[in-house]
């Protein structure tokens, strides 16, 4: 039995049509921030109720229903005792379809202790956003190239080898640009059983085989520093060859071919192969072949990979010195206010009375609040939070 489907997606999806706001607090704020930019909040609110009206006829309880029909449910004057009921109804659905997510966790974590390690690492971290880069086939097997640079993956370029293929079932051909959602890997008497729901076009995807084996790659720390630095348009070829570490093996992999570099200096050499530019373009010859790229479409940088994992970021990692910590983690540093949470996070009880006392003067704002959310549960389930904080993050809390 398969946990992972995309009726369980859709059920999921359609009781989250419609969020609200869950307090009165939160109203006063969203009424306040629309009056000051100038916002007529209600002719929005009643846009995105009619953008879901009917499929939210279809869906909700009946006791919603008349809520839907006079167009108060999404709407400050809903009454208290409505808005709770339907919070509530959500969170069934959320909690829900998390069992069916573990559900899924649980059978992949069972499924991968049967294949090599390779597909064991590949699955220790989610493929959620993970795009498919290349797709080969021949008769019985499939390699599903997958690039992971937007998704929550350290592995950067994975393969996938499922061999022996004896059957796949899809609504919808798989293709190249689509994302992984959710998937799930399963143990047969015999065989394994992999499904992914997809979107971009949306499809669900199950392929069954008897063996699976996997390869992957990393890009070189450089590589994500220049990225999230929005410099690496600027940054020449030449230049961030030079600055690769010398001691790591590296890989040329485009979309045609992969090959080991055997040389990052003087010049980049490959195994068999070799890299020339000729103004906006530059040729990639491997043994007997030739492939040819634009500058403006297919940066080289970017089909560089190692097989060494490097944090970009482990200083981040670097803990604060506590006489510092408070100043650290309200300061407007980034890069400290990061490392200061971080210390926090990893010795919270040791660091209980600083926290509390940060948690009570930091200021709850839109961007923050996804961040506090995710350390007031944090610090909330290692006990450590005062009376007067809990309070202060009570509409932040899971309370179980």
């Amino acid at each position: 039995m398969w946990h992972i489907s995309k009726e369980a997606k859709e059920k999921f999806l359609m009781c989250n049509l419609l969020p609200i706001q869950e307090e009165d607090e939160h109203w006063e704020i969203a009424l306040r921030e629309a009056e000051e930019e100038g916002e007529d909040i209600f002719t929005r609110l009643k846009e995105e109720l009619d953008e879901v009206k009917e499929q939210l006829l279809q869906t909700l309880p009946s006791r919603f229903i008349p809520y839907v029909k006079d167009g108060t449910l999404n709407k400050p004057t809903l009454p208290k005792h409505v808005r709770d009921d339907y919070v509530q109804w959500m969170r069934e659905a959320d909690k829900e379809f998390e069992q069916v997510l573990d559900a899924a966790y649980e059978q992949t974590k069972m499924a991968i202790t049967y294949l090599p390690q390779a597909v064991q690492e590949v699955f220790q971290e989610s493929l959620h956003d993970a795009v498919i880069q290349q797709i080969i086939r021949d008769d019985k097997s499939l390699l599903l190239i997958i690039n992971t640079d937007g998704g929550f993956s350290t592995k950067s370029l994975i393969q996938l080898h499922f061999k022996n293929v004896t059957s796949e079932d899809t609504n919808h051909p798989i293709e190249v640009g689509q994302w992984f959602i959710y998937d799930e890997l399963q143990k047969r008497d015999n065989s394994f059983a992999f499904r992914v729901l997809f979107e971009c076009p949306e499809s669900e995807w199950t392929i069954t085989m008897e063996s699976l084996d996997a390869n992957y790659f990393y890009r070189p720390s450089l590589y994500t520093k220049l990225r999230d630095e929005e410099k690496l348009a600027e940054t020449t070829f030449e230049s961030y060859v030079s600055e690769l570490n010398s001691e790591y093996r590296y890989w040329f992999i485009t979309p045609d071919v992969s090959c080991a570099i055997q040389s990052l200096t003087p010049n980049i050499e490959f195994e068999n192969g070799e890299i020339e530019f000729f103004g906006k373009e530059y040729v990639v010859t491997v043994g007997n072949e030739k492939f040819s790229y634009h500058l403006d479409e297919h940066n080289p940088i970017a089909f560089i990979y190692t097989d060494i994992y490097e944090d970009p970021y482990a200083h981040l990692s670097e803990p604060v010195l506590v006489e510092d910590l408070e100043e650290a983690a309200l300061s407007d540093n980034i890069e400290l206010q990061v490392r200061a949470w971080n210390t926090m996070y990893g010795n919270a009880k040791e660091l209980s009375s600083i926290i509390n006392n940060v948690l009570l003067k930091i200021q709850m704002k839109e961007e923050n609040e996804m961040l506090l959310s995710v350390y007031t549960n944090h610090f909330y389930k290692e006990g450590i939070l005062a009376e007067n904080v809990i309070e202060k993050f009570r509409d932040l809390i899971e309370f179980e």
